[in-house]
Formats: C-alpha cells, sequence, structure tokens
C-alpha cells in the first residue's frame, strides 16, 4: 500500500518534469534540501530510453544506454550526498511503450521491481546508509520502446549529530561522577548501619 503511494506520487511529479525535457534523455534535476531537517530530494528520470544524449546536473552524472534490437536499457545515475540514509522509487505511467523494470540497485544492493495497482512498471529501494565523499550509484534496467520515459525520486536523511569529543569527555565525567557520589553514599550508609 505505501509503495503504491510512492509510486503514484513519484509518476505525479515525473510526469510534470518530463513534459519540459523534450530534448533530454537520462537526467538529475536540482536538489531540494529541507532547512529544518537537512532532508534532500532529488528528482531523476529518463525523457525517451532510446533519445540520445543525457544531460545531468552538478549535483551528478546520468548516463543511458539502450540496444534498439533488443529494447533494453540501462541507466545510470551517479551522485554525491552527506553521511546519512537514502533510498529511492521510480515508476512510469507510459505503458504504451511496453516500458519493464527488470532491476534496481543503489550501491549494490538490490531492490524490488513490479508494478502498481494500476498495472504502471515501479521499483523502489529501501534506505540504507550513505557516506560522506563516496560517490552514490543508482543504476535501473529493463527493456522498453524507444520513447519509453520514466521519472523518480532519491530521497535522502541525514544521519543524527554525534557528539564532538568535548560532549563525550564531558558525558564520561559525569557518569564517573555520579558512580563515585553512589559508591561513597553506599558506603556512608554501611557506616551508619554498622
Amino acid at each position: 500500500m505505501k509503495f503504491r503511494t510512492k509510486l503514484g506520487a513519484t509518476a505525479a511529479v515525473a510526469a510534470l518534469l518530463m513534459a519540459g525535457a523534450a530534448s533530454a534523455a537520462t537526467f538529475i534535476d536540482t536538489w531540494t534540501v529541507n532547512p529544518t531537517t537537512g532532508a534532500i530530494s532529488v528528482v531523476i528520470g529518463d525523457t525517451g530510453l532510446g533519445v540520445s544524449g543525457g544531460s545531468s546536473s552538478s549535483q551528478g552524472v546520468s548516463t543511458q544506454s539502450y540496444n534498439a534490437a533488443t529494447q533494453v536499457f540501462t541507466d545510470t545515475f551517479d551522485f554525491k550526498l552527506p553521511s546519512g540514509t537514502a533510498g529511492s522509487s521510480v515508476t512510469s505511467s507510459d505503458t504504451a511503450n511496453d516500458l519493464v523494470f527488470t532491476g534496481i540497485t543503489f550501491n549494490n544492493v538490490n531492490g524490488v521491481v513490479g508494478t502498481d495497482l494500476d498495472g504502471d512498471p515501479g521499483a523502489a529501494i529501501k534506505a540504507q546508509v550513505v557516506v560522506e565523499g563516496q560517490t552514490q550509484e543508482l543504476i535501473l534496467t529493463g527493456t522498453g520502446g524507444s520513447a519509453a520515459t520514466f521519472g523518480g525520486t532519491v530521497n535522502f536523511s541525514p544521519l543524527a549529530a554525534v557528539p564532538e569529543p568535548a560532549s563525550w569527555a564531558l558525558m564520561i565525567i559525569g557518569f564517573g561522577s555520579a558512580g563515585a557520589l553512589m559508591r561513597r553514599r553506599r558506603s556512608l550508609l554501611l557506616a551508619t548501619a554498622a
């Protein structure tokens, strides 16, 4: 149920974005960053499996391979993110061009492919840990007609803040002090009881 809702929302966003990108093939749009949580959403897609030439943004690089004879495609999206967790979902309502996803991987971890209740093809991968400075790679494979299109999102959430060394030192001193006070109190209670 959650997968279907996510795919439906992704399809709506993808349809709007693909309407104005007739000459592009694979694409990675500009990041959308939530100023409060630091969460990042990235829109990715393909505006025509058989359309030559891809486009990319400064946030990443996308590449495409398409075999017109077999209608097999591989679209690769490479980008960098801060440390945190990231997952992705993609969908297509372009059933006229027989698009079928056969695989989705994110940093060599396999996701799931299938169709939603309307019969539209989709693919998703659960959130996994990503490390800042390393290139993240999302790969979609499948088959479809030359004009087949799809769109999706990569959703990122930052890791919880890790305390600085000074904070750790204060915590350790605090635990040590609390332990010393508990031992002292216990020894005083034993002395008064005797």
